[in-house]
């Protein structure tokens, strides 16, 4: 599955590490620079936080020509002290928002007709989409979890972001 990522039509039918295998993009390294970097996400930063007494971590780099960053730990303050996933490709979009519900993926109201039949090809998978929320618009599309939603739901989201991206053709 190495690099086939594209190929994938519906991620949850896959465990995180074949996902994971199908994400990278770079060939291994001898010593590594990230434990992302397979992905192209070589670069690595500590954020501060003025939310959280502990820091995060961001991965990123480009991916298919797009600057993909991969945050884990953030602590948005609307979250109310939870640590996050999250997960941007920088790939301006008209606005829409999905969140997950009953293990699918749905669009809120007014989002562009282009999702339905997308998010119709995904099955219901509660473990992999628990508690994502995604957001498109002119800064990129993003997608978040709190990091108790999934170990590995990053590995999924970033799948998911970049097929969004593909599909809106940003």
């Amino acid at each position: 599955m190495r690099g086939r990522a594209a190929e994938i039509a519906d991620p949850g039918a896959f465990d995180w590490e074949v996902v994971w295998e199908a994400l990278k993009t770079e060939p291994p390294a001898e010593d590594p620079s990230t434990i992302t970097q397979e992905l192209g996400l070589g670069e690595e930063q500590e954020i501060i936080q003025d939310t959280a007494d502990m820091p995060a971590t961001e991965f990123s780099g480009t991916r298919q020509g797009r600057r993909v960053a991969l945050r884990m730990g953030v602590v948005p303050s609307m979250w109310r002290g939870r640590g996050v996933y999250e997960v941007h490709v920088e790939a301006p979009v008209a606005p829409f928002r999905l969140r997950a519900d009953d293990g699918r993926l749905v669009a809120e109201p007014g989002a562009l007709p282009e999702f339905d039949a997308f998010l119709e090809g995904l099955a219901p998978a509660p473990d992999v989409w628990r508690e994502v929320v995604v957001e498109g618009g002119p800064e990129g599309i993003l997608a978040r979890r709190p990091v108790t939603a999934h170990p590995q739901g990053y590995v999924y989201d970033l799948w998911l972001v970049e097929r969004l991206a593909d599909q809106l053709g940003a």
